[in-house]
């Protein structure tokens, strides 16, 4: 599975179809700050076809002790191709990026559905629940770099 940098535009049909059934147009499936210039979008390629996204930000959590955070974003795999390996190559590939610019730690906001995938990457999380509004329970999830850390 190779992954690959896309453009905002490239992540939405996936947005939409996976993450975001809920907004109208696919055009909508918009992050308001998908331009920014610290932000990296990731798409695994399968028969060249995008069947996997993820959104990278530079963004803090009061949640966590880090000073260098990153935050994953809108991550997606296409239903068809669930179990094949493209979400782990995604995530892999999004692990890398981020260690390699010395950031500290890596977190999201996982729905309930994914949680055992980010267990299984190595994720730890604060078991805490939170409604995230149109799609359902959440919680806060981070991959530490460095083992020391608090």
């Amino acid at each position: 599975m190779e992954v690959v940098v896309l453009t905002p535009e490239e992540t939405r049909p996936l947005r939409h179809k996976v993450l975001w059934p809920h907004i109208e147009k696919t055009e909508d499936c918009v992050i308001n700050i998908d331009h920014r210039e610290d932000a990296i979008h990731l798409g695994a390629i399968h028969n060249d076809r995008i069947v996997g996204i993820c959104s990278l930000f530079e963004m803090t959590t009061q949640k966590l002790n880090e000073e260098k955070q990153y935050r994953l974003r809108a991550m997606a795999t296409d239903p068809d191709v669930r179990g094949t390996g493209a979400g782990r190559a995604i995530v892999e590939k999004a692990l890398e990026i981020i260690a390699s610019k010395g950031y500290d730690v890596l977190w999201c906001d996982a729905r309930k559905v994914a949680l055992g995938f980010y267990d299984r990457m190595g994720f730890d999380r604060i078991d805490e629940w939170y409604e995230v509004r149109n799609i359902g329970p959440h919680q806060l999830m981070f991959y530490r770099f460095n083992a020391n850390a608090e």
